[in-house]
């Protein structure tokens, strides 16, 4: 059975406790599990539509009734959504326009959701709890899984509708530094050998990263302590709420660089001809910079206790809109393996068990017990925590 840590009450008022980590005093902000907190209300989960049923789905109902639908305009992070969006419409025949959006597509949808102005009927995003809590709770987007692919998915993929997901993956130079990756415990990023040796993207910039950290501390703690006491031979003795907080703070105060984005992450860690390069953190996706700019990024597969974290995509349909049809057909073609096709070559992994991908490259599926999974049970704890977890990033590095 993992070791528990020591997890005494810090005494945080205000700004903070002090604690002492790697000879450095640093504090906590207030808000987790904070004992005068608000409770945060569960998750609920709407009655299913017929179509989401085995029993009433039936495809070719769908398309006619699509047919019969104006266009639709899709919003998603992937530069790949105009080639799927062509392909739907050369498939169905109804027009489709595939827009790429990378920031701030919540509050736009949610925008057009409340003025009544509803430019995107399908919208793809890897932020689920604030898809969740920003817009299927307010009736803006409305969660749909194909009733023809509903029982063969996770529980956890149902609600919202988990389509694909895309692993933040620990990543290595394998040019540099072999076959295997030079570390095998995520501690040892805390020590003074990997001081300035970590790329991270800005855990500011985007919720999906912050998401993997208030799962980690919520859900395995024990986890971590069990890493550390592998590690250094005792049980972890910390002031902070979890385990994993003590080491997110330490991470901090090893002076990590931090870039904008996995782009740039993926630049210093798989770039060729480096005697040193950082050990880093980025979407599995950039793993396709092996072949466009001849890097060397390789997952630090055998990394306890995960090699990477989840940033799942989810995908709905708004509730305004004038194309209820044509979106959800959208949304099947999408997630089917003909429509899954066009990103499953970017490291991106199904939910659904049958769709696979042509080969399995970079051995996602063959590692995937290997990564931290994602839960959608508590996707307001996640939203609420994220400004959380970005002071406490801000306040200890």
């Amino acid at each position: 059975m993992p070791a528990r840590s020591r997890v005494r009450p810090a005494a945080c008022v205000g700004a903070v406790a002090a604690i002492t980590v790697l000879g450095l005093t640093s504090c906590a902000p207030p808000g987790f599990n904070d004992d005068d907190q608000a409770p945060i209300p569960e998750k609920t989960v709407k009655p299913l539509q017929d179509d989401e049923t085995a029993e009433g789905f039936d495809l070719d109902e769908l398309v006619a009734a699509a047919r019969e639908e104006g266009p639709i305009t899709i919003y998603d992070e992937t530069g790949k959504v105009t080639q799927l969006a062509e392909a739907f419409s050369e498939k169905y025949g109804i027009e489709a326009h595939g827009v790429k959006i990378e920031v701030n597509g919540v509050d736009k949808v949610r925008r057009e959701g409340e003025s009544g102005n509803i430019i995107a009927d399908v919208f793809a995003v890897s932020d689920a709890p604030a898809v969740y809590s920003d817009l299927y709770e307010d009736d803006i987007l409305t969660n749909w899984v194909p009733g023809d692919v509903r029982d063969r998915l996770p529980e956890e993929a149902r609600y919202p509708y988990l389509t694909s997901n895309n692993y933040l993956m620990w990543t290595y130079n394998a040019e540099t530094y072999g076959d295997q990756c030079p570390i095998s415990n995520i501690w040892e990023l805390t020590e003074p050998e990997w001081a300035g040796q970590v790329a991270l993207p800005d855990p500011e910039s985007r919720a999906v990263y912050t998401n993997i950290w208030s799962q980690a501390a919520r859900n395995y703690s024990d986890e971590w302590a069990q890493a550390y006491e592998d590690r250094y031979g005792e049980e972890l003795e910390t002031d902070q709420p979890s385990a994993y907080h003590e080491w997110i703070m330490r991470l901090a105060h090893n002076q990590p660089s931090v870039f904008k984005g996995d782009e740039e992450v993926s630049d210093a860690v798989g770039a060729p001809g480096q005697s040193e390069p950082p050990i880093g953190q980025m979407a599995a996706a950039k793993y396709r910079n092996n072949e466009s700019k001849g890097y060397s990024l390789t997952p630090c597969y055998g990394l306890k206790p995960f090699a990477a974290g989840g940033m799942p995509q989810t995908m709905g349909y708004a509730t305004g809109t004038d194309s209820p049809n044509a979106a959800k057909l959208y949304i099947h073609f999408a997630t089917s393996q003909e429509g899954m096709e066009y990103i499953m070559p970017d490291g991106k992994v199904s939910y659904d068990p049958e769709v696979t991908p042509p080969d399995d490259r970079y051995g996602l599926q063959e590692h995937a017990g290997e990564f931290q999974p994602f839960d959608t049970d508590s996707p307001l704890a996640d939203y609420r925590d994220t400004v959380y977890w970005q002071d406490l990033w801000r306040a200890n590095r």
